[in-house]
């Protein structure tokens, strides 16, 4: 049942056409707004990177992009956006603490106002996309793993449609080592610009999904 407290007359009426939309998803055109959300997080500039190839993706596949980092972003309504997409770095496998502490509070926004439910099923028109940075330096893509399935979870928890787990190999900065002995090899300047093309080809062909 979802609870009124901080709900104003325009988070009920669209609670209610996404809750309808399950059912009857051409529901979801009333919500369409050709926009997407760009949130990340960035210690040394690798995910900050991709945030930004991601957004000239978006540009070129026609929808409107608003970029925050995740201090900025805590009062943003995730389902005010056709696609969110959202990234982290990797730090022992999971995301860093200020992106666990965001998807906490968050979550807890969302449980209180009655968006998670049994079975999570899918919001029609509403889309993420999870992006991680990760230097791999012991087990390689497998340290980046749990952070993008963390991350996919609190999104299907809400029901949104998750185009995509990126993993996008970067520097592992302060540790030369780690950066050039590990599993993955040498992999200084990384994310570099053909891993950064690589990810803006994929971000148009999303966005395009999107507005067919």
């Amino acid at each position: 049942m979802v609870k009124s407290r901080g709900m104003k007359p325009r988070d009920w009426l669209l609670w209610g056409i996404r809750r309808a939309s399950i059912v009857c998803p051409a529901l979801s055109r009333v919500y369409k707004t050709g926009k997407a959300l760009v949130v990340y997080w960035s210690a040394t500039g690798n995910t900050e990177k991709v945030a930004l190839a991601i957004r000239e993706g978006l540009k070129k596949g026609g929808l409107e992009p608003t970029v925050k980092k995740i201090p900025e972003a805590g009062g943003e309504e995730l389902y005010d956006y056709d696609l969110v997409c959202f990234g982290t770095p990797v730090l022992h496998a999971l995301p860093p603490p200020p992106v666990m502490r965001f998807i906490d509070e968050k979550g807890k926004e969302y449980r209180h106002r009655g968006e998670v439910r049994l079975s999570a099923p899918k919001i029609p028109g509403k889309s993420s996309l999870v992006f991680c940075t990760y230097s791999g330096p012991h087990t390689g893509l497998n340290e980046a793993l749990p952070a993008g399935k963390y991350v996919r979870q609190f999104f299907e928890h809400l029901g949104f449609d998750v185009k995509g787990e990126w993993y996008v190999v970067g520097e592992f900065h302060g540790w030369k080592e780690g950066s050039t002995r590990g599993r993955l090899g040498d992999i200084r300047g990384r994310p570099n610009t053909e891993d950064l093309a690589k990810v803006k080809e994929k971000t148009v062909e999303v966005a395009k999904s999107l507005l067919k």
